[in-house]
């Protein structure tokens, strides 16, 4: 399984959630819509990812990064 970062293309802003439950079709476990920012993240099986981008409305699928910090006070 991947995570990934659904972006969606402007055409299709204002019906994100209906992109979501065709995401979900195609094998997506939706984990949060963000329709402030136009995003779906999620999980989906490795050999399914591509299969993401023939939904309607999605602009690209990528993984999604983990990004750590050090805490507050230790070198970088």
């Amino acid at each position: 399984m991947s995570k990934v970062t659904v972006s969606i293309d402007d055409n299709h802003l204002s019906a994100i959630h209906e992109v979501a439950a065709h995401l979900r079709e195609q094998g997506l476990e939706v984990q949060s819509v963000l329709e402030g920012v136009g995003v779906i993240t999620g999980s989906v099986p490795d050999e399914q990812r591509q299969t993401l981008l023939n939904v309607p409305g999605v602009a690209s699928v990528d993984p999604e990064l983990d990004v750590r910090l050090p805490p507050p006070g230790e070198p970088q």
